[in-house]
């Protein structure tokens, strides 16, 4: 079934589609009156839907039955990560959404050579949009606004209970001794990974980090693009997260 991002609330009858969202129903699919649909919100709740009447630009529809999406787990992950060039940087967007990645925060560090612009932002949010409607996720990733290395430090390491990595060559080997709670009364924690750009981060970016609690994490042995580490950390992290879950009867 076709699924479509609906930013609004499902708590009436009837749901409308406009901007390209009704454009791609319309005149690149060509679905019609009767065909069923569904939508999701963006923020958790996904419905199903039959088309009954289409405008040029626009598209009514009757809501047959709404859900929430049941997370796997209640744990938060933030992808803190300086830019990669060209394509690289939509497909790093793309395989973080479906992973379930929270926030994606692009940094602004010593060595970074790309700058997000609001244009590539707004490319950026849409990419999210359609990695949304492939892979089943209700929950639209967030793309915060380009932030430098030390702001982020100072607002993101300081929140309690909070797992910080940060990927560097001269960390602990992937994965940490115990990083996740060794027990069922250990609860899994928010996790924030930072990655930075090509040649890594500074000593002085590095020495920053660890003065608020980050613990450094070396993820193999060799050297990886900004986008290849960043879904490779991600990726570890939601398994051993999985699997620690399991083991323990969390939910």
């Amino acid at each position: 079934m076709h699924r479509f991002f609906a930013p609004t609330s499902f708590a009436s009858d009837t749901a409308e589609l406009t901007g390209p969202e009704a454009h791609h129903l319309l005149h690149v699919l060509r679905l019609g009156v009767g065909d069923d649909v569904e939508l999701f919100d963006g923020r958790g709740v996904h419905a199903i839907c039959q088309i009954e009447s289409t405008a040029r630009q626009a598209v009514r529809l009757r809501i047959i039955s709404r859900a929430a999406s049941v997370r796997a787990t209640t744990r938060s992950v933030i992808l803190a990560t300086a830019m990669p060039k060209g394509d690289r940087l939509g497909w790093l967007v793309e395989k973080a959404t479906e992973l379930g990645v929270d926030r994606l925060i692009p940094l602004i560090t010593q060595r970074s050579v790309v700058d997000a612009g609001a244009g590539k932002l707004d490319k950026l949010r849409r990419t999210v949009i359609e990695a949304c409607k492939q892979c089943g996720r209700d929950n639209l990733m967030t793309i915060d606004p380009p932030s430098h290395w030390s702001d982020v430090v100072a607002r993101e390491f300081v929140v309690p209970d909070r797992l910080i990595l940060v990927a560097h060559p001269g960390g602990e080997p992937w994965p940490l001794e115990g990083w996740l709670g060794s027990s069922a009364a250990s609860p899994l924690r928010d996790a924030l990974i930072a990655i930075g750009p090509e040649g890594g981060f500074t000593d002085e970016e590095v020495q920053l980090a660890q003065r608020h609690g980050a613990r450094l994490v070396h993820l193999v042995a060799n050297v990886l693009r900004i986008e290849t580490a960043a879904i490779a950390a991600v990726a570890g992290l939601v398994l051993a997260t999985d699997e620690t879950r399991m083991k323990h009867g969390q939910k």
